[in-house]
């Protein structure tokens, strides 16, 4: 599974990184404040739908077996940030998302970060994930 992940964030981080707009100055403040290396890499791309990483199919089946999967608002690949048009404007989403940037930075990049965070929430769940936790918690922080 950690390959596909691998080649699914790499894939889509291009997307971002090549179509998603510079951060902001506020938002570059923000980046700061949470600790980001490289926050001049960020690219934010605003988008109807976040990408899955598995086909509609594949998708049915699992919910049908009991696991239900949840269509995010926002998804960080490293330096590329989705988020869906909707929420745009919500700054606590695109605050908790650089938060996930900077742990990609701090784990030691891609295969550390998607290995500590694919274990913790199929394990603990999503909400229950440290990783979660602390970008919430971050989030909330900065914009207080």
């Amino acid at each position: 599974m950690l390959p596909f992940a691998m080649w699914w964030v790499r894939h889509n981080e291009k997307i971002a990184l090549r179509m998603g707009r510079k951060l902001s100055d506020e938002e570059l403040i923000w980046a700061e404040q949470i600790g980001i290396a490289h926050p001049e890499k960020v690219r934010i791309l605003n988008v109807a739908r976040i990408p899955k990483p598995v086909p509609n199919l594949i998708e049915k089946i699992v919910n049908l077996i009991g696991f239900k999967t949840v269509t995010p608002a926002g998804m960080c690949m490293r330096y590329g940030i989705y988020i869906k048009e909707k929420y745009a404007k919500e700054k606590s989403l695109l605050a908790h998302e650089l938060v996930h940037t900077q742990q990609f930075e701090r784990l030691g990049g891609l295969w550390h970060f998607l290995k500590i965070y694919l274990k913790e929430t199929m394990i603990l769940g999503y909400a229950n994930s440290p990783l979660e936790i602390e970008a919430n918690d971050t989030a909330e922080t900065i914009l207080a």
